[in-house]
């Protein structure tokens, strides 16, 4: 096993010095493809950190990508056995180090390396016996579809009888007391919050936002496309800041940027990709009939987008294979936090888009295990964020440490099959109803821990 000592001991500290000629056995080979893979579940590995070094100098370093590959270029390197060897670290796997073995010249060295998890953090799950779930809204006629939270804990549900599509409304609770109760105009779908905790519903043609004038609430009709335009782009703001995303479900791709207001200067933050499913993403076109690459290239011509994005967007998402990317920014304080999952880092900057420091995170390894969720929270009352996980149709949820990007504890709900978490003041939020009972949908809440 290589210690961690050996293994910086090996990290360049100047230029890489490439050998011209180094005696062998008068064999060597053209290129070095790796494949990292995790040795319980079998998934690729990402951002493994790979050096080669030939007789104590490192000649070469690659990082693996998402589908766990990296490639070492060889030409030109002679060694020969025990002289030229490869070592990789990674800080959520055990690391090692290998020989290159014997190869004719015009071979290639194809490796496959599972990699076994190390146990650096142990999280411990725990069950809040003497916290049970608070009774927040029951109704023996309204069903709780979905839900947000005010700033102040007011309470926002868009509820339905028999038929959400139907007869569904939006009731606003205040301290346990109904304060307004708005019919919708049209077939809901859900409910969404902006940047500034204003809450809209979401229908099928426009969305409505909720209003307050003269002591009376009422619903305002917002043009779809502009709300996904101009309101649902922005993620936060800080005093003369806007921060904003250009996130778009069917791109693997997206912006985080800033907006100052007092001299309208955008300036970029982080650019988020998923490499591997950008490349197969364009690489559909390739497998598309002609007329369907025909349609594409005059969209290219027309707009001067890549042909291959239209065929992508169109087809490669409507496959079994594409997941959209995932990476969260959360403002606490002044301090923006952005959850690169697809690099497995967590950036941390300023409120003026300056990059603070990166850390490492890997609560998110071993999804089907753990059951880790793409649905971070943050709870903007007391500014921390949690990460969510399914199991055996139980709900976790665990505090992320903004330090060092781990999770040390995760707190089990009460019910099993729970809908819809929000966190506010200390409390999680969630819709259930029991199984195969005739209890309407009801919305609870369940207390946290102190130690959270």
């Amino acid at each position: 096993m290589l210690t961690v000592k050996h293994s910086i001991a090996l990290l360049p500290t100047s230029k890489p010095k490439i050998p011209f000629s180094i005696l062998s056995y008068g064999a060597y080979s053209q290129a070095l493809n790796c494949t990292f893979t995790d040795l319980q579940t079998k998934d690729s590995v990402a951002n493994v950190k790979c050096w080669l070094v030939v007789k104590g100098d490192t000649v070469a370093f690659q990082l693996s990508q998402q589908d766990g590959s990296l490639s070492f270029d060889l030409k030109g390197i002679f060694v020969s056995p025990k002289e030229a060897l490869i070592v990789y670290t990674h800080s959520f796997y055990q690391e090692g180090k290998f020989y290159l073995p014997y190869f004719e010249s015009a071979d290639s060295i194809r490796k496959t390396i599972q990699l076994r998890a190390q146990r650096i953090q142990e999280v411990k799950d725990i069950v809040l016996r003497p916290y049970l779930p608070d009774t927040v809204y029951a109704s023996t006629t309204y069903s709780v579809a979905d839900f947000e939270i005010g700033a102040t804990g007011q309470l926002f549900l868009l509820t339905y009888e028999k038929n959400l599509q139907k007869d569904a409304q939006l009731q606003v609770v205040e301290e346990a007391q109904i304060e307004a109760v708005l019919p919708l105009p049209e077939r809901a779908s859900a409910l969404k919050r902006d940047f500034r905790g204003n809450v809209h519903v979401l229908t099928d043609q426009n969305t409505f936002g909720l209003v307050l004038r003269d002591s009376v609430f009422a619903l305002a009709s917002i043009p779809k496309d502009y709300f996904f335009k101009y309101v649902a782009p922005i993620v936060d703001t800080s005093q003369t800041r806007f921060f904003y995303s250009s996130y778009m479900d069917i791109y693997p791709a997206f912006e985080y940027g800033c907006l100052d207001q007092l001299d309208s200067v955008y300036k970029s933050i982080l650019h988020i990709q998923d490499d591997l499913m950008m490349e197969l993403y364009r690489s559909e076109y390739k497998w598309v009939d002609v007329r369907t690459k025909l349609w594409a290239k005059n969209l290219e011509n027309q707009t001067g987008i890549d042909a291959e994005i239209y065929v992508g967007a169109n087809y490669f998402t409507q496959s079994l294979y594409y997941e959209p990317v995932y990476a969260p920014l959360f403002l606490v304080q002044d301090t923006l936090y952005i959850f690169d999952y697809p690099k497995d880092m967590l950036r941390v900057y300023d409120r003026e888009g300056k990059l603070l420091k990166s850390l490492p995170i890997y609560h998110h390894y071993q999804a089907k295990q753990t059951g880790f969720q793409k649905n971070l929270q943050q709870d903007r009352k007391t500014g921390k964020i949690y990460a969510t996980y399914q199991q055996e149709g139980h709900c976790y949820v665990g505090a992320i440490d903004l330090k060092t990007g781990e999770v040390r504890q995760k707190v089990k709900l009460a019910f099993r099959y729970v809908e819809k978490v929000r966190i506010h003041d200390n409390n999680i939020y969630f819709i259930y109803r029991p199984f195969e009972s005739t209890q309407k949908k009801f919305l609870y809440k369940q207390k946290l821990p102190t130690t959270q």
